[in-house]
């Protein structure tokens, strides 16, 4: 028998235990942002790249044990989470799950094997994304996010979003339709760093934390009053807080307990 749903929660779990528990067709909105599994278990160093002025932002370089798999690993992972998230996902309900063009392919063959719908393949470009160093190949300028649904019937608020505007996004103009590409710097604001003066040991900090005005703009675009919205790589917390500001109920695991302590801190801060 499938539990209740834990929500407004946090749970210090990994997702492959965290999810089959659940029940199903229970939860509206999945954003999530699984491990791109681009880490090399090398240690990386920037002390030679010197000062890169016009570059604000995190730009740590993703190496970290939790990214670390074999390509056979990775496949797994990502075939149980699809799995699992279409059974709990509403019949209505939609799903976003972050990756690059490493892990992007994988992620949208698992899907269709789920059974799920293609709906856009959203293009995150980043105009201050960090300069390729090696100058061997092309400076990454994005990333992706697929928007997938479980049936024909999701929400989208199409009147609400046309009319939008922000002026932080020079292809979204008000009154327009919006793209499937979206002009959003990776710069946050200053709120969304403040856990690391808190939590100063940087292993606490989330080298791959989204801006959380990325976060926002999928719930705006698809998000009803009262639904629920579900984070199975929570991180640095950013689907929650954005369910938060939203007044959104919403559950969310994550297996790194130093990242749990920083998710329970942000949310305290905004309750």
């Amino acid at each position: 028998m499938k539990n209740s749903l834990p929500i407004n929660s946090i749970t210090n779990e990994d997702c492959l235990t965290f999810i089959p528990r659940l029940p199903d067709n229970s939860i509206d909105i999945i954003i999530t942002d699984p491990p791109y599994a681009i880490s090399k278990g090398k240690k990386l160093s920037m002390k030679n790249v010197g000062k890169l002025s016009g570059f604000g932002g995190d730009w740590d370089i993703i190496n970290e044990e939790w990214d670390l798999f074999s390509f056979e690993d990775y496949c797994i992972l990502i075939e149980k989470v699809l799995t699992e998230s279409y059974r709990v996902l509403k019949p209505t309900g939609t799903v976003f799950v972050c990756g690059t063009y490493h892990n992007i392919g994988i992620i949208n063959y698992f899907a269709l094997q789920a059974n799920f719908n293609i709906i856009n393949e959203i293009i995150w470009y980043k105009r201050n994304a960090f300069p390729n160093l090696t100058q061997k190949c092309l400076t990454a300028s994005h990333e992706n996010i697929l928007w997938i649904s479980k049936s024909n019937s999701w929400n989208y608020n199409y009147k609400s979003i046309k009319k939008a505007k922000y002026p932080f996004d020079n292809l979204k103009k008000e009154n327009k339709q919006l793209r499937s590409v979206w002009d959003i710097p990776n710069n946050k604001e200053k709120d969304e760093l403040a856990y690391r003066e808190v939590f100063s040991d940087s292993s606490y900090w989330v080298k791959s934390q989204k801006p959380l005005r990325l976060i926002d703009r999928c719930l705006e675009i698809t998000a009803k009053p009262g639904d629920i919205v579900a984070d199975w790589f929570v991180g640095s917390g950013t689907t929650l807080i954005s369910a938060l500001n939203h007044s959104l109920p919403f559950i969310g695991c994550e297996a790194n307990p130093k990242f749990v302590e920083v998710i329970k801190w942000r949310l305290n801060q905004r309750r």
